[in-house]
């Protein structure tokens, strides 16, 4: 029986992990390009540039609404996107001093101070003990 010339491709990719239906993993950053871009760079003397590595996702966005980088250039892209939007930036799980290397840009709405404090932060009369 003869395969798909496309599927095969796809199936003996080494960049491309194969998982069954229905199967999602964690998000590697690309670790395959990045290693690749760092290859590229060591061979050529020189540090890697953030125009060297292209992740998926930032490959596929239209908008180039994800940004990768050097968050410890100043140069970099990544470091002027977060520059330019200092009031819209924020990490997931900042509250509990995660330190993540992901950071969001939204504009946040929900500026209320209780929603932060969880359930059972103020009592008011008649409520459930």
């Amino acid at each position: 029986m003869m395969m798909n010339d496309d599927l095969t491709r796809m199936v003996l990719n080494p960049d491309v992990t194969v998982r069954s239906r229905g199967v999602i993993e964690k998000c590697s950053f690309c670790v395959q390009r990045l290693q690749e871009g760092k290859l590229k760079a060591k061979k050529e003397s020189r540090p890697l540039a953030d125009s060297d590595v292209k992740v998926a996702c930032q490959q596929a966005c239209p908008t180039n609404a994800i940004t990768f980088g050097n968050a410890n250039s100043h140069e970099s892209a990544i470091t002027m996107v977060r520059m330019d939007n200092p009031n819209r930036q924020f990490y997931s799980l900042e509250m509990l001093h995660v330190l993540p290397n992901v950071s969001y840009l939204a504009k946040v709405r929900n500026t209320d101070e209780m929603a932060h404090e969880g359930h059972g932060a103020e009592k008011k009369e008649g409520a459930h003990a």
